[in-house]
């Protein structure tokens, strides 16, 4: 269950951010002769909320899908966490494009229903628990980087975003044994849930009680690779007095917790 994990990481994280060493957490990984996972950086900034998913992959990477947690595996922590599709099929080779990223309430389920089905306990399809998409017309103050770029034979995604609206997020079906919502966060540990994609293929339709807002109504690919694990270490990064501007820091802004 998350509920211990996250109460831990909100303790480590309300002494760290108060204190006046404030920073965020940091996770890095390298592996420059994987075919999928050359490297991987996420941040998370207990005090402003902004978080940074950073992946170099090969260039036949063109989408993925990824869950977090502040420990434990995402999967089976429904209405716990967000999940987040990124699409960016139109990418070729040597280019740059903006990608697409939409923002969920995470099902639980091992697959990536959440975007079509929002609650996997009930039979059919419920209601999407839909967050954010990057296809709204007013993303101003969430979006710091979204890009995919080429270089050679490699891919590089960044998604920074100011994640205040998803840990504000209320969840149309709260977790069932009363876990909170821990969204898109992380402390001392991480787990993950990363799959990146191949051969992309997705649509997008209108949400019914919102037409301005735009959504996946379909997600399907030819290949994938995963990256599933708990309790990863990180850091926590102290930034120079130089390098904090270029954070691009929001406010402070408080997470919502359900129980």
């Amino acid at each position: 269950m998350l509920r211990n994990a996250a109460l831990v990481s909100a303790v480590a994280i309300a002494s760290l951010a108060s204190s006046a060493e404030a920073g965020f957490w940091r996770w890095t990984y390298n592996n420059p002769s994987h075919t999928w996972f050359k490297s991987m950086t996420a941040e998370f900034d207990p005090a402003t909320k902004r978080f940074k998913w950073d992946f170099t992959t090969g260039t036949q990477t063109n989408g993925y899908w990824l869950a977090l947690s502040p420990g434990p595996n995402p999967k089976g922590h429904a209405g716990e966490l967000a999940i987040l599709f990124l699409d960016a099929k139109t990418l070729s080779a040597n280019s740059s494009i903006t990608p697409k990223l939409t923002a969920y309430s995470y099902n639980g389920q091992n697959g990536i229903t959440s975007y079509l089905d929002g609650n996997a306990a009930v039979a059919g399809n419920q209601t999407p628990d839909r967050i954010w998409s990057s296809l709204n017309p007013d993303t101003t103050g969430t979006v710091m980087q979204l890009s995919a770029t080429d270089t050679g034979t490699t891919r590089r995604f960044i998604v920074e975003l100011d994640a205040s609206v998803i840990q504000n997020h209320m969840p149309l079906y709260p977790n069932p044994a009363g876990d909170d919502w821990t969204g898109l966060a992380f402390g001392q540990q991480m787990g993950t849930w990363f799959h990146p994609t191949a051969g992309l293929n997705t649509a997008y339709g209108t949400d019914p009680s919102n037409p301005n807002f735009n959504y996946l109504t379909s997600f399907t690919y030819t290949s994938q690779a995963s990256y599933d694990t708990s309790n990863l270490t990180t850091q926590w990064v102290i930034p120079t007095p130089g390098s904090i501007a270029l954070l691009g820091l929001a406010g402070l802004v408080g997470a919502r917790r359900r129980r």
